[in-house]
């Protein structure tokens, strides 16, 4: 007699909410990726890695063109996880997806790391936008203190995300 096996799929992703992002002009990330801590800034950034400027913001920087309104859903990571299953888990890479000029539009709501959408905790907030080369990149930014940290990191890395950190999608329905 066959022993019966059950499986029970392993969700590394919790759906939080939606956010829609409004439609955008023209974007340039070497305009709005700018470490910057004065209070007057348009956002407070205090670090830019090394990833983040080569990818996106060398030469004349990531340009996206104008966007019409967006939905971004953003889910609580439940455990530690390399950038290959929470991609899966999204539906694949093209329903990852998101953009520079939505993850700088959140910062800018939070631009002295107040409470809302982003973590403001020390956490991760990871977006997986196209670079300059249109590679798929893990984008991050977190609040240290005196402002947010920005960088970048090939979805290849084999360093992984801590559980509790929060992802961000565009297209994205959970696989199961």
């Amino acid at each position: 007699m066959k022993e019966a096996t059950f499986s029970q799929a392993r969700h590394l992703l919790d759906l939080v909410e939606d956010i829609v992002v409004p439609a955008t002009t023209k974007f340039i990330a070497r305009e709005k990726f700018v470490v910057n801590t004065k209070h007057s800034a348009r956002v407070k950034i205090s670090f830019i890695g090394n990833n983040f400027a080569e990818w996106f913001l060398n030469g004349d920087g990531k340009v996206e063109e104008p966007r019409s309104e967006t939905k971004l859903h953003y889910h609580k990571l439940l455990e530690y996880s390399v950038d290959g299953p929470i991609i899966q888990e999204l539906g694949g890479e093209e329903k990852a997806e998101t953009a520079l000029s939505e993850t700088f539009f959140l910062m800018e709501r939070q631009k002295h790391g107040d409470a809302g959408v982003l973590l403001n905790n020390g956490y991760s907030n990871i977006f997986y936008v196209r670079d300059q080369a249109d590679v798929l990149r893990a984008v991050y930014v977190h609040w240290d203190d005196d402002g947010w940290d920005v960088d970048a990191l090939s979805v290849l890395d084999p360093y992984g995300w801590l559980g509790g950190s929060r992802v961000f999608s565009r297209n994205s329905v959970l696989m199961s």
